[in-house]
């Protein structure tokens, strides 16, 4: 194969060419316990997202449920955390993000209730950090308080620095948000 003839466009054209083809064949809802089934069911229903993204979407966010909380033993001695990676391809307006917002709002939820009590420890900490280690221990403080951790199940738009360092204090496991996939070749 001529690789110069290679461009992202017809790739994607290929890929989309190849799901239409493929229309007729229906997600595995059926390795789903039944009352997601149920839940993946009354969804496309009610809001007419496809049922493959809405299957993918919530096998995302059990993955994400998940974490690093429990492995599983491929053979001896090859433990796996249910690392899994999505991309839910389409045209433009084939509904792609509502499914993955759905599936992943108890997370953006818990994200966004512990950002709220982080921004309040971190207030804390900084006061107590423009005070002497003498005026912290006159108040009945800690002479070395602890920088408040930010605790979070989603990360979008970040560098792999910040990831290792989010990661790092993340130890349950993080889910890459990334609501646009660019293509560069």
């Amino acid at each position: 194969m001529d690789t110069s003839s290679i461009n992202p466009v017809s790739i994607i054209d290929e890929v989309i060419d190849l799901s239409t083809r493929l229309a007729g064949t229906d997600f595995p809802v059926s390795i789903f316990p039944t009352k997601i089934q149920r839940i993946i069911h009354e969804v496309h229903e009610c809001h007419n997202y496809p049922t493959d993204y809405i299957a993918a979407a919530i096998l995302t966010a059990i993955a994400v449920g998940i974490g690093n909380t429990h492995l599983a033993q491929i053979k001896q001695g090859w433990m796996e955390s249910p690392i899994l990676y999505m991309a839910l391809i389409g045209r433009p307006g084939a509904n792609k993000s509502h499914p993955l917002s759905f599936a992943m709002k108890p997370f953006l939820d818990y994200d966004y209730k512990q950002n709220q009590e982080f921004e309040k420890e971190l207030a804390k900490y900084d006061e107590l950090m423009s005070m002497s280690r003498k005026e912290r221990a006159e108040n009945g403080g800690e002479q070395f308080p602890q920088e408040p951790i930010r605790k979070r199940f989603l990360v979008s738009d970040v560098t792999p620095e910040g990831l290792s360092l989010i990661h790092a204090q993340n130890k349950r496991g993080l889910c890459l948000w990334a609501d646009e996939l660019s293509v560069s070749i």
